[in-house]
């Protein structure tokens, strides 16, 4: 299978155009040749007729035909035209006669040319009256003499024009070649197997047809490391995180092995089933991080209430809330319509309350509150907790990051993806001091119109 070469495709598209041009070029040089010659012919007949004119006496005298020689009247040059004169007087009555010319049809109209074919040849014949209508002339000559004129004058235009062609070809393709050789450099430095983090293809050698090509790859080498970086250090957390509960897990389940006090052995098993619920929530997280993280735009993006979400959160949280004698509660002012996609925002939500239940002490409150302002609707989840310190208000949302004084054994991941959710619906989390004395995380949205009774999440 050939390769596709754009050389060969710009040569061959552009030898076509000239090909196309060259043509048009030389169709209207033979035409435009052809109507001077003609019209340099027909004025030298209507010349020679005017020239006849002014020799001949006022006064007809009848001396007889005159019949004029067989060789040229304006001399022997081979490209010199050849005038027959055919004279008449007012009678009809011929006064000269042409040997190269038949005696032509005395014809006493008005001036005008016409063609005649005699001995095989082909002529062009002019006739006219003199101002008085004395005398009525027609001169010929043959058509030959002006097609030798014509090509004369033609063959070297042409043959011009055709070494042009043949010369065009072979300095186009070296042209098309040493312009090209940027692109060529530009493969050869892709090939060329620099490191991609030190390595530039945009600089000031690159050609302004070739920036935007060369930018586009940088941005793509720069996003594919920034995303290989971001694998490896997701990894690495992972992988760190994981250690863990995977040494408790072990670790008990060594212990439970070698005992033989049962109620010891089960505390161990109770230990590790602890680890291993652990590590269970971690792996879930991590799988759901990396799922969010890999969108890059939402497919089930549609209408929705957020206080819907809200409510739906709030009724999984109930029964854990409930068991600390957490009070929650929602506040909402019924203008909550958004575009966004439920499943994520679920998560969103749960995450945030998730979070909220973790940092309230037993007998805390977490207050929900759905409101609108402006052209945005806001969901923040403020609770009674310790807050956020200061200092740590700009780390919140890395992954794997657990602040100071945090309750339970969490593991960071939960407000980062909330983070990456709220990013996927083109905003981001924000932080603060709750009017309950914890912290206070919220994120907005644009808010849509819609008919309620139509849109998802209806209530």
């Amino acid at each position: 299978m050939i390769r596709p070469s754009l050389n060969r495709r710009l040569v061959l598209r552009l030898l076509a155009g000239i090909v196309l041009v060259w043509c048009a070029a030389a169709g209207w040089l033979a035409w435009r040749s052809l109507h001077e010659v003609d019209e340099i012919f027909d004025q030298m007949l209507v010349r020679t007729a005017a020239s006849v004119f002014a020799v001949m006496p006022d006064e007809v005298a009848r001396v007889g035909t005159v019949r004029l020689p067989d060789k040229p009247l304006l001399g022997s040059d081979d490209t010199a035209q050849r005038p027959a004169i055919v004279l008449r007087d007012a009678r009809g009555e011929l006064l000269v006669e042409s040997a190269e010319l038949p005696l032509l049809r005395f014809d006493p109209g008005d001036a005008h040319f016409h063609s005649i074919v005699h001995d095989d040849r082909r002529w062009r014949v002019f006739q006219r009256w003199d101002a008085r209508h004395r005398y009525w002339v027609q001169v010929g000559a043959p058509l030959d003499e002006r097609d030798e004129l014509l090509r004369k004058l033609l063959a070297p235009a042409l043959l011009a024009l055709l070494a042009l062609l043949v010369l065009v070809p072979p300095i186009v393709f070296a042209g098309l070649r040493s312009g090209l050789k940027p692109l060529r450099q530009l493969a050869r430095s892709l090939s060329a197997g620099t490191d991609p983090a030190a390595a530039s293809l945009t600089d000031a050698r690159v050609p302004v047809e070739l920036a935007p090509f060369t930018e586009a790859i940088d941005q793509l080498v720069d996003r594919l490391r920034r995303s290989l970086e971001h694998e490896r250090r997701f990894t690495a957390d992972a992988a760190h995180e994981l250690r863990h509960p995977l040494a408790a897990l072990r670790l008990e389940l060594d212990l439970a092995g070698r005992g033989d006090d049962v109620p010891v052995r089960a505390q161990h098993l109770q230990r590790a089933q602890a680890a291993l619920d652990r590590m269970q929530r971690l792996v879930a997280q991590l799988l759901m991080l990396a799922r969010v993280e890999k969108l890059a735009e939402l497919d089930d993006a549609g209408p929705l209430r957020l206080v819907s979400v809200a409510e739906a959160a709030l009724r999984d949280a109930s029964e854990r809330a409930a068991a600390r004698s957490i009070e929650l509660s929602l506040d909402h002012d019924g203008n909550d319509f958004v575009l966004g996609s439920r499943s994520l925002l679920d998560i969103l939500v749960q995450n945030l309350l998730d979070n909220a239940l973790r940092h309230v002490p037993d007998h805390g409150q977490v207050n929900v509150r759905v409101g609108g302002r402006d052209e945005q609707v806001t969901l923040e989840v403020n609770d009674s907790g310790s807050g956020f310190a200061d200092a740590a208000v700009a780390r919140l949302g890395e992954r794997f990051h657990r602040p100071e004084g945090s309750i339970g054994e969490g593991s960071g991941l939960g407000l980062s993806i909330a983070q990456a959710i709220a990013r996927l619906h083109h905003g981001e989390l924000a932080f603060g001091r709750s009017a309950l004395g914890g912290a206070q995380v919220s994120f907005s949205l644009p808010r849509v119109a819609t008919d309620a009774a139509h849109a998802p999440g209806y209530a």
